[in-house]
């Protein structure tokens, strides 16, 4: 058992262990049944339900160093309203755990979440409750990853336009309100639904029966991307062993770091990719486990290395440090002292499930804290001569000699990533001199609440909420609060590379696919043709989705579009786009009196001379049913194929598509 303070000093920066752990292969798990039918929620009582939500604000309010970090307490007191009112009547189960995890995600720490009662997870582990596909999120459309071969299942690359007949923007909103990240890092979300790694795998999977109960079967409505017609296929639920043997869209659920690792070597460039951090369910001694790549680094003569973390969602602090001290050139602090609102925590320990040794957690000894004017408390760090001093991140670690990489360093980042991972990411862009391409990490690059995580168990609903203890802060010198780590290049992930295979951000990382300074030639070669196709778009007024035939006809600066709106029914509209001096903003003009003009700043330009291979990203503002949103427009063109999207969203939300032009020469 560890003691409170190696538990402190190996701070584990992820969540507790899932509910639904995956078996060791998809063949040892029990035979599933259905769900339909098989479950009724148990009903809790007002009286019942009001007294676990009461023991759940005063744990929080007692343990929880973040609750009031990104969010106001005002706010964070009408979210405890909006809970006591779920609670004040006869509540299910499974309603109460969507309200709790309702409530956790206003704090917005990823580190705070609820958990089903062990009879629910039991239930899940040995029934099919799953949705037999993986997804992704891509230019705010539920595109299929892999299915599990079901008869008239969606293929790989196909869209989902409705599920048990709700559409897909309306559900994912829905279930988007349930989705804890940390701060302000909202672009997590669509990461978060379609692969977790935790509880249910994903939370799509997580919330969807909290929300609308076990389906007996998944009605699908999918149709190829671009097309006019859909098709709807009626899947049966799977196990979840057999959906964590389906094709992920990140990492493999529930990996290790000792098997989360693969790399190459080309010449003298070298990539490392590294899914996970999580070093605790089956150690290895992170740094002598790396020393192997990086002596072939040395001899090879390596003189790039790009590593890539965009699976990588947290673990343990030694894999991190490890890496740190064979690309940080001085000696180094990782950590500042762990903070803790509370050291002593009256009765609730009795609540509590954790690792480690209860009598010396909930009392250890006051002199290994310093307690701020605040009243908050400072861990002191370990000094020399105890056992754990090599554990302790708040010491100074030195570099490893001869094995250290002095080259160019890249790293590949994405939403995915979060805690430790993110906090690693903002070490080695600061004291390694990394450059970081891709998308902007999740997590907190100041440092995520995390530490010991502990498992409060509400007696009466057997729902379960992690509660961090403490506040891990990065021991750098800059960072933007309630962020992760900005990319220094921005690569966004769009659905032509999904298609064609392509990973553009090794292309950028290599340096083989740079920025094109004159974006108006760029864009204005890949628009340039005649056109045919058709529109998508969807009324954010009632939700719905059309598709229309469509013209387009171009000179590379003005759009003539012709929509056939249906028999007898044919619509024309033209707009001109216009860059200015700098390349990097541009205005669309409709050419209808009264439309008003769209600016949109260019935030990533990319492709050939000739236009065929060409991806623009741009962004800007909208408004919606009179409430301002953030927007984003990609235009990708492959050959012969031309798409343009453009996508919405406000805070808190996954951006989701608008409207898309899928056309070809």
């Amino acid at each position: 058992m560890r003691s409170l303070i190696l538990a402190a000093t190996t701070s584990l920066l992820c969540c507790a262990a899932p509910v639904l752990a995956a078996p060791s292969a998809p063949s040892s798990a029990p035979a599933a049944s259905s769900a339909s039918s098989l479950y009724a929620p148990r009903l809790i009582s007002a009286e019942d339900a009001s007294r676990d939500v009461a023991l759940l604000r005063r744990a929080l309010e007692t343990v929880h160093p973040g609750l009031y970090r990104y969010t106001p307490k005002a706010q964070i007191d009408a979210a405890f309203a909006r809970l006591d009112a779920a609670a004040s009547q006869p509540i299910t189960e499974l309603a109460l755990h969507a309200e709790i995890a309702r409530m956790l995600a206003t704090i917005h720490c990823d580190h705070s979440k609820a958990e089903v009662s062990d009879t629910l997870a039991a239930f899940r582990r040995t029934h099919a409750t799953h949705l037999p596909l993986r997804f992704r999120l891509i230019e705010g459309r539920m595109i299929v990853q892999s299915n599990d071969g079901q008869p008239g299942a969606p293929p790989r690359g196909s869209e989902i336009v409705a599920i048990n007949g709700m559409p897909v923007p309306q559900l994912l909103l829905k279930l988007s309100a349930l989705v804890s990240y940390d701060g302000i890092t909202d672009h997590a979300i669509a990461a978060k639904l379609g692969d977790d790694s935790d509880l249910a795998g994903d939370d799509f999977n997580e919330f969807y029966p909290s929300l609308f109960g076990f389906p007996g079967s998944w009605s699908i409505e999918w149709k190829p991307v671009g097309a006019l017609e859909r098709q709807t296929a009626t899947l049966d639920p799977i196990a979840f062993a057999a959906w964590t043997a389906l094709v992920p869209p990140g990492a493999k659920f529930r990996g290790d770091f000792y098997n989360s690792n693969s790399w190459r070597m080309n010449g003298k460039l070298a990539r490392l990719q590294i899914d996970t951090f999580v070093n605790y369910r089956n150690p290895v001694q992170a740094s002598a486990f790396l020393g192997g790549f990086f002596e072939a680094m040395r001899e090879a003569g390596t003189e790039h290395l790009i590593l890539d973390l965009r699976n990588n969602g947290g673990g343990s602090e030694d894999v991190p440090v490890a890496l740190g001290r064979y690309l940080i050139g001085a000696p180094f602090v990782w950590t500042k002292p762990l903070r803790y609102k509370a050291v002593r925590y009256g009765d609730l320990p009795r609540y509590f499930e954790t690792w480690g040794d209860p009598a010396r957690l909930y009392n250890a000894p006051m002199d290994a804290f310093e307690q701020s004017g605040d009243g908050w408390y400072d861990r002191k760090p370990m000094m020399a001569g105890t056992s754990v001093t090599d554990k302790d991140t708040q010491l100074q670690q030195q570099p490893i000699g001869q094995m250290r990489f002095g080259g160019r360093l890249t790293i590949l980042s994405g939403p995915r990533i979060g805690s430790a991972t993110t906090m690693a990411i903002a070490q080695l862009k600061e004291k390694a001199g990394a450059e970081v391409v891709g998308e902007d990490s999740g997590g907190s690059a100041e440092g995520p609440t995390a530490g010991r995580i502990f498992l409060l168990k509400l007696p009466a609903s057997g729902l379960k909420v992690r509660i961090p203890e403490a506040w891990n802060r990065t021991a750098i010198s800059r960072f933007d609060p309630g962020l992760g780590v900005s990319a220094d290049q921005l690569v966004v992930p769009t659905l032509a590379d999904f298609e064609d295979g392509r990973d553009r951000a090794i292309d950028v990382a290599r340096g083989a696919l740079p920025t094109v300074a004159n974006v108006a030639a760029l864009a204005g070669g890949a628009l340039a043709g005649d056109w045919t196709g058709t529109l998508d778009y969807r009324d954010f007024r009632k939700d719905s989705r059309a598709t229309l035939p469509t013209l387009l006809r171009s000179d590379g600066r003005t759009l003539d579009w012709t929509f056939d709106d249906g028999p007898g029914k044919t619509v024309r509209s033209s707009e001109r786009w216009s860059f200015d001096a700098s390349g990097q903003v541009l205005t669309i003009r409709n050419t209808k009196a009264g439309s008003p003009p769209e600016t949109w700043r260019v935030v990533e330009a990319r492709g050939a001379e000739d236009g065929m291979s060409v991806t623009i990203v741009l962004d800007g503002q909208s408004s919606e049913n009179g409430r301002p949103v953030l927007a984003r427009k990609i235009l990708t063109r492959q050959g012969d194929r031309l798409r343009l999207t453009k996508m919405t969203r406000v805070a808190g939300e996954p951006f989701l598509m608008r409207q898309s032009y899928e056309l070809r020469r």
